[in-house]
């Protein structure tokens, strides 16, 4: 029996819980930077690991050993039993919970389980398995579901919205909704809330990052602190925001800055001790007064899509929860 965790955080306690079988990582977080759809694994790592290395400031050779790594296990699908897949309700989770199905489905279509958690009764403001003590996490075992065809297609489906060029079929999936997998049409609806606002061209992490400036969080830790607790479902590792954090002191119109010092690279130590502020731009445009697309012309991807400015091709009306042309602006 393999069983598989979108990171590190219940390993041990899978092991400790006496469940049968092997437990590993398989953690590429797929809800950050480019996606396509990748023929194999190995174009997979050759198209990720140097995106990931250079967003995080990660050595290469580590990215690609560990994705490796991951992949490794994967392989080992069809010999196995069962394959369980432990997973919970974010974007984070859904993400890759939709490739890794879609790739089961070739692999172990009929020994494929999955647990997915969105809530749990001893944890009244649950946030992940990672809460959960080895007991907890034994009790759930048996509650496993096995991954019916149903199942395999409502992740291919997601999947293939996700790494799609054109971001309408992800609006599709969300407004008709994903009983066979319920959290995947909420995470969906978190992933188009990351394109860029009609308002002033801001991601909700962003948008959520520089209000935690605002309120007076101005070191990274504290700001990761305030964007976690204004998240329905938190999905977003803290060196995930460290990058978007020094995005938004980059370009010619920078949101953010130092007080005083350079800013450091994400994995840089002194990253962590740096206390910004929001620059006048920053002001204007948490004000609704100016974009952050036509001021810094940023180049992002968002899944299959790729946005860069002055105009992306696709925007997010928060107010009607909807996914508009790039031209459709509004002005606070």
């Amino acid at each position: 029996m393999l069983h598989l965790r979108c990171g590190s955080d219940i390993l041990d306690r899978l092991t400790t819980a006496g469940l049968p079988g092997q437990a590993a990582e398989w953690s590429d977080p797929l809800c950050d930077g480019p996606l396509e759809h990748w023929p194999d694994e190995p174009a997979r790592r050759e198209a990720r690991a140097p995106w990931i290395a250079s967003r995080y400031g990660r050595e290469l050779a580590e990215v690609r050993s560990g994705l490796e790594a991951a992949d490794g296990w994967l392989s080992r699908a069809p010999d196995e039993d069962e394959v369980v897949l432990w997973f919970e309700h974010d974007l984070f989770d859904q993400s890759i919970l939709a490739y890794l199905l879609t790739r089961l489905e070739g692999l172990a279509p009929e020994r494929t389980s999955l647990i997915c958690l969105g809530s749990h009764p001893r944890m009244p403001h649950f946030q992940g398995l990672g809460q959960l003590s080895a007991e907890q996490l034994a009790a759930l075992f048996p509650t496993r579901q096995r991954v019916t065809a149903a199942r395999f297609a409502t992740a291919r489906r997601g999947w293939a919205a996700l790494a799609g060029a054109d971001p309408r079929r992800i609006q599709v999936l969300v407004t008709e909704g994903t009983p066979e997998l319920p959290s995947l049409a909420m995470a969906l609806q978190r992933h188009l809330a990351e394109f860029p606002c009609v308002r002033n061209g801001l991601g909700l992490t962003e948008q959520l990052a520089l209000q935690g400036v605002l309120a007076g969080a101005d070191r990274p830790r504290d700001i990761f602190e305030v964007v976690q607790r204004f998240e329905d479902a938190p999905w977003l590792g803290d060196t995930m925001l460290f990058a978007k954090l020094r995005l938004l002191t980059q370009g010619p119109a920078p949101l953010l800055e130092p007080c005083g010092e350079a800013v450091p690279a994400v994995s840089d130590p002194g990253f962590l001790a740096t206390r910004f502020e929001l620059t006048i731009e920053g002001h204007l445009v948490m004000g609704g007064k100016a974009d952050w697309y036509q001021l810094c012309s940023p180049s992002q991807w968002h899944g299959g899509v790729l946005l860069e400015g002055p105009e992306p091709a696709w925007r997010w009306d928060d107010r009607a929860n909807l996914l508009v042309g790039g031209g459709t602006r509004r002005v606070s």
